[in-house]
């Protein structure tokens, strides 16, 4: 019962993570560990799954096979993090509007603690540190820059629509690639799936039907981001089995360059990174909030020092 409740805080801050632009859901299931168990179990779907999953009313032994299906999939632990994540974006997606339209500095000051001091924990996976993996992490730290650099101006020139997404077939489809598209990216630790979201023009679309509560819109939108979870999942994992050390050097690289967009101070014109001392009256606040995510962080390495291998995540994620 207690992993069951720790899973769902764990969904419950993914949730958050994916309704934040900046912020990666992936960087964040790296933190709590179960990034790793997240891919594995994901992975594992395929047609077949769903061909297994219809015959389960018909025939002998339902309830073994039913129980083979939910350990074969990891449904448990995948039902605990998604329904955490569901209720917390449901629950919270106002008061995040909130900070980040009234209070962006504090906001951003903590996750740029959250996510700066968490790049040792895929940096711990790595099994072996090369030119190749400073290469990689290189390049994932430029990529990120430059998708965030992109996103900030697209933004300032496509301000957010105050009217309703329209019910209709084009919209339905849109939602639903979009939502494939995002959900990609929030696998890659870094890449924040609301950036894309935001690149794709939707992202403010996504939020107000959320808030609003449209619920059809809502479920062709998550029937979206379910493919692409599961098809880009393929792809981690088969990378992570065959090229560990340079993924997850890549990995670290895409957090570290998530930071360029998580520095919380920004010069008035030009919305550059500043200095602390030009953040205006926010910066002892916005200086603690960023004390008061490293230091969480720091807690978590602390009590997680180990190394984490493939067969034992499950067990660590679990305890």
């Amino acid at each position: 019962m207690l992993n069951a409740i720790f899973n769902i805080i764990k969904g419950a801050v993914l949730g958050l993570a994916m309704i934040i632009p900046g912020v990666s859901g992936g960087t964040m299931a790296v933190i709590f560990g179960i990034y790793e168990r997240l891919i594995k179990a994901l992975h594992s779907f395929s047609p077949s799954s769903l061909r297994e999953a219809a015959g389960l009313p018909w025939g002998a032994e339902r309830k073994t096979r039913l129980g083979a299906l939910w350990d074969r999939h990891d449904l448990g632990f995948l039902a605990q993090l998604f329904g955490g994540a569901l209720l917390s974006i449901l629950a919270c997606s106002h008061l995040i509007e909130y900070l980040i339209k009234d209070h962006p500095n504090p906001t951003n000051g903590f996750f740029f603690g959250l996510v700066g001091a968490s790049i040792i924990f895929p940096l711990r996976l790595m099994e072996r540190k090369s030119m190749v993996e400073l290469a990689c992490g290189v390049a994932a730290t430029a990529l990120t820059i430059c998708i965030s650099i992109y996103a900030a101006g697209f933004a300032q020139g496509h301000p957010p629509q105050e009217t309703a997404m329209p019910h209709g077939l084009f919209n339905y489809a849109r939602l639903a690639i979009c939502g494939c598209a995002a959900s990609s990216a929030m696998l890659l630790p870094g890449i924040s799936g609301s950036f894309i979201l935001l690149l794709l023009g939707v992202y403010h679309d996504v939020l107000g039907i959320i808030n609003q509560r449209d619920y059809l819109l809502l479920v062709v939108f998550a029937a979206g981001c379910t493919v692409g979870l599961v098809l880009f999942a393929r792809l981690i994992n088969l990378l992570l089995r065959r090229y560990r050390s340079p993924t997850m050097a890549f990995l670290a690289g895409l957090m570290a360059g998530s930071l360029w967009n998580l520095w919380p101070f920004r010069e008035a014109g030009s919305g550059g990174p500043a200095w602390p001392a030009e953040g205006g009256s926010t910066a002892g606040v916005t200086i603690l909030a960023f004390l008061a995510g490293a230091a969480i962080v720091g807690g978590l390495a602390f009590y997680g020092r180990r190394p984490k291998d493939n067969s034992g995540e499950k067990q660590t994620a679990e305890g």
